[in-house]
C-alpha cells in the first residue's frame, strides 16, 4: 500500500543568529480551537447495545507547545475558561507533551518515515505524529437520547511553550472518529 507523504508543519521564521530559548512560560489561553462538522451518533441511541465509545484522534502534531486538549460536544463556543462539566458539553481531556520547537538546522525536524526500509528496526522519528484514544461513553450516550448529530470541539490549553512555538495553531491532526464497542 503506497503511503502519501505528509506535509511538514509550518516553521516559524527567525532572524539569523544564535538560537536561544527563553524560560518556559505558561500561557493557557490564545490557542485556536478546532470544531468538526456535525457527526452522526445514531449508533449510540438507547435502543443500541454498546459498552464503550472512544474518540480516536490520529496524526496529532506534537513538535511545539505542551497542552491539554479539552473535548466538548455541541459547544463550538467553548474556550479555555469554559467550565468542565456536562452542562457545557465537556467530555474528557487528553494531554500532549510537546517538543518545544525545532532547535536544529533546516530539515532536522522533518519526519520522513516513508523513506525507511521495510525491516528497519530503529525506533521511529521522535516527531512521528501521535494518536490519542479518549473514552467518551457517558457523554455521547446522554446526547444520543435527544440528538442525532453532535459537533466535537477541541480546546487546547497550553501548559508550557517557548519562543520557538506557534501558540496559536498548537492543535493539528489528520483525522478523528468515534468508535463504539458492543
Amino acid at each position: 500500500m503506497a503511503r502519501t507523504p505528509r506535509t511538514p508543519a509550518p516553521r516559524k521564521e527567525r532572524a539569523p543568529g544564535p538560537r536561544h530559548l527563553d524560560a518556559p512560560r505558561r500561557v493557557g489561553a490564545g490557542a485556536r480551537t478546532f470544531t468538526t462538522r456535525p457527526v452522526s451518533i445514531d449508533f449510540a441511541s438507547p435502543e443500541h447495545r454498546l459498552t464503550r465509545i472512544d474518540l480516536e484522534i490520529r496524526g496529532i502534531f506534537h513538535g511545539e507547545a505542551s497542552y491539554e486538549g479539552r473535548i466538548f460536544f455541541n459547544n463550538p463556543k467553548a474556550g479555555h475558561d469554559t467550565p468542565r462539566d456536562r452542562e457545557h458539553g465537556y467530555a474528557a481531556s487528553f494531554y500532549i507533551f510537546g517538543h518545544g520547537g525545532c532547535l536544529g538546522d533546516p530539515g532536522h525536524c522533518e519526519v520522513n518515515e516513508d523513506a525507511r526500509e521495510r525491516y528497519d528496526f530503529r525506533a521511529p522519528h521522535p516527531l512521528t505524529l501521535a494518536s490519542k484514544r479518549v473514552t467518551v461513553t457517558d457523554t455521547v450516550r446522554d446526547l444520543a437520547r435527544t440528538n442525532k448529530e453532535v459537533t466535537i470541539t477541541i480546546v487546547p490549553v497550553i501548559t508550557a511553550a517557548n519562543d520557538l512555538c506557534d501558540t496559536e495553531n498548537v492543535f493539528r491532526c489528520e483525522d478523528m472518529r468515534l468508535v463504539s464497542y458492543n
